[in-house]
């Protein structure tokens, strides 16, 4: 069954359960580009402030995604009573963890923040149990207690439990946001159509992100010293366009066209690309930050077994 917003508008969501080459592609395409999204917001900070750095990625998004609003401005709409929840979507799902991870940069390695992030699934796991009445087999919660085992290694790795940088703990505040956003589109918006959604939860964040950059200064820096700001700026429109906004309409679609289980693995390869980066760019990778990932992964492999 195929599905299109507008007439004119050339992506398509079949639904369909098996996984074919276009969807590995997709998969493959996500991995890589998200693992490389901490790169990105790395170099953007060398020129930008973490609030800056994350209004010019949500506000990059919007308007790489204007050719598709005025495409399917017409069809733009969902049912009253979920309209309410788009804003969740762009604050948990967009803008607080930008906003977290772009901070949490300014004092952690881009490859840590990589491998935090593969906590993502455990507190989609946990927070839809707690919050949306998912039920925990067995399975599940030992799955989820040795993931968090795996966290607390990595936290752990160069610190004692009296002295933990704040720091790290910023990018499990980001996957706490992404877990409870995953649940909040699952529970209202799994009938709706992926690429819609996304247009209205960015229009939702670009909102704010432009009128921070207007009075903050941000614009005005870009204008003032354009080519100081072009050494960032160009890692931060890759991040915008490839990392933001067409990631999150092709994540949508490949949860759409699979399951949602498929789709969340990229979290599994997302670390594993962000450690090769970390490597190539001279960022200092522990053994115990390995073997806590390797920890998280086996963790969310039993809690994904049902």
């Amino acid at each position: 069954m195929e599905e299109k917003i507008g007439a004119e508008n050339s992506i398509t969501t079949p639904t369909k359960n098996k996984i074919t080459f276009y969807d590995w592609l997709i998969f493959a395409g996500l991995s890589t580009i998200w693992g490389f999204s901490f790169f990105f917001i790395k170099k953007g900070l060398s020129v930008f402030s973490p609030l800056e750095v994350a209004a010019l990625r949500m506000s990059i998004a919007f308007f790489a995604f204007i050719p598709l609003i005025i495409i399917n401005l017409k069809s733009l709409s969902l049912p009253k009573e979920k309209l309410v929840f788009v804003p969740l979507l762009g604050l948990f799902g967009n803008l607080i963890p930008s906003i977290m991870f772009c901070v949490a940069g300014t004092k952690i390695d881009s490859a840590l923040s990589g491998i935090m992030n593969s906590t993502t699934p455990l507190f989609a796991l946990t927070i839809g149990s707690l919050l949306f009445g998912i039920s925990l087999t067995k399975n599940k919660i030992i799955g989820v207690a040795i993931g968090f085992i795996g966290t607390l290694i990595i936290i752990l790795s160069k610190q004692s439990i009296t002295s933990i940088n704040p720091y790290i703990l910023l990018p499990l505040l980001a996957t706490i946001c992404y877990g409870l956003n995953a649940n909040i589109y699952k529970h209202h918006f799994q009938q709706e159509h992926p690429i819609r959604v996304a247009l209205l939860q960015y229009a939702f964040v670009a909102f704010f992100s432009i009128l921070y950059l207007i009075f903050s200064g941000g614009f005005a820096k870009i204008i003032a010293q354009p080519t100081v700001s072009w050494q960032a700026l160009k890692y931060l429109l890759l991040l915008g366009v490839l990392g933001t906004a067409l990631a999150q309409v092709y994540f949508n679609i490949l949860a759409e066209r699979t399951t949602a289980l498929f789709a969340t693995m990229t979290t599994y390869v997302i670390p594993m690309v962000s450690i090769i980066i970390g490597i190539f760019i001279g960022e200092e990778i522990l053994f115990l930050h390995i073997f806590g990932l390797m920890v998280i992964l086996i963790g969310i492999y039993i809690g994904s077994r049902g």
